[in-house]
Formats: C-alpha cells, structure tokens, sequence
C-alpha cells in the first residue's frame, strides 16, 4: 500500500520505469499532503483567542481534512488497482471488460477531484477564518488542493476519450463544467486574500 511506504520509496518510485505509481497516484497523495497541512492550520486556529466566533467553521474544516486525507491514501492505491484491471481488461480484448475498465479508472480520477474540491473549500474557510499567522499555510493547502483536482479532472477527461457509451460521457461533461465553475471562483477568492496580504506586505515594508 502506497500509504505505508516512504516518501523516499515513493518518489523513487514514481521516478522509474513503470506505469504504477503515476499521475493519478501523485494527485491523491498531492492532496492528502494539501489535507496534512490544512490540518495543521485548523489545528493552530482551534481555541486561538479572537477566533471563538469562528470556531464551528474551523472544527468542521478540520474534521473534513481528516476525512479527505485517508479518502486520498485509498484512492492512491485505488488508482494503480484501476490501472491493472485495465492493463488486463485491455490483454483480454473483451469490449465490455475494457468499457467497465476504463470507467472504473474515470471514476477513481473523478472522486480523486471531489476530495480535492473538499479541501479547496475548506482551505478558503481556513484561509479567511483561521489563524492569520498560518495565511500563507491556508493558501498553500488551497493551491495544493487545486492541483489536486485540475489533475484528478484531466485523468477523466483523457479516459473519456476511449469509451464509447454517449449518455455516460455526456454525464461526466456536464458535471465537470459545473465543477470548473465552482473551482474557479474558490481559488479565485483564495488569490485574493493572498494578494491583500502581499500588497499590505509592500505596504509596511515599502517593497
């Protein structure tokens, strides 16, 4: 299991020549480093003076980072089983075990996107509502988590391309686009608060 292994192990083994571990892995294990540090973020915003207003906002944006990390150390490993049955489906040259093959890989991909989506949202919270100390930690979560999901929708939307059920890509389009939408404007929000601390920054320090 990938999640047991050693981030030397790892990246090494992301390095070599084989087709497992690969993007789809690398984006799980890129957001559950994203749920790690909004984490740490929330951890450090919880019981912080002048926050108490806050508090229910920032204890569920911890309790969803919990949630999305282990989801995403699954899915990592679900990803190179996806990758297999596949790889197998495609040796066997059955049209209907290659199909399910493929959507099984598009839907990995896809929930791999919606844990991102998760902790997009909740690094915003965080970023807004958390510990100012921590902004540039929000905002990187928040990054991290945007990577995440751009990467988790290319996989799905490369793996589209080889399956032949219509009404099911069309399915996949349509709630991708409205994903695009919603993503957009969160990370938009979350350049925003980065560029307030930036210009307050070259304020103060006439930069």
């Amino acid at each position: 299991m990938i999640k047991e292994k050693k981030i030397i192990e790892f990246i090494n083994e992301l390095d070599s020549k084989t087709p497992t571990p690969g993007g789809g892995a690398l984006a799980a294990i890129c957001g559950a480093l994203a749920s790690s540090l909004g984490g740490m973020v929330s951890r450090y915003s919880i019981k912080k003076k002048g926050l108490e207003d806050y508090e229910k906002i920032i204890e569920e944006a911890l309790e969803n980072f919990l949630i999305c990390k282990e989801r995403l150390l699954e899915l990592a490993d679900e990803d190179v089983k996806a990758y297999q049955n596949f790889k197998n489906a495609a040796k066997s040259k059955n049209k209907d075990d290659i199909a399910n093959a493929t959507k099984h890989s598009i839907e990995t991909a896809y929930n791999i996107a919606k844990c991102a989506y998760t902790i997009l949202n909740n690094a915003y919270n965080i970023a807004k509502y958390g510990n100012q100390n921590l902004l540039s930690d929000a905002i990187i979560t928040g990054y991290y988590a945007w990577a995440t999901m751009q990467s988790g929708l290319t996989l799905v939307k490369d793996n589209l391309n080889y399956l032949e059920d219509d009404e099911y890509k069309k399915t996949f389009i349509e709630e991708i686009k409205e994903f695009i939408v919603e993503t957009d404007n969160l990370i938009s929000k979350i350049r925003s608060l980065s560029d307030e601390k930036n210009h307050n920054y070259r304020r103060i320090f006439n930069v």
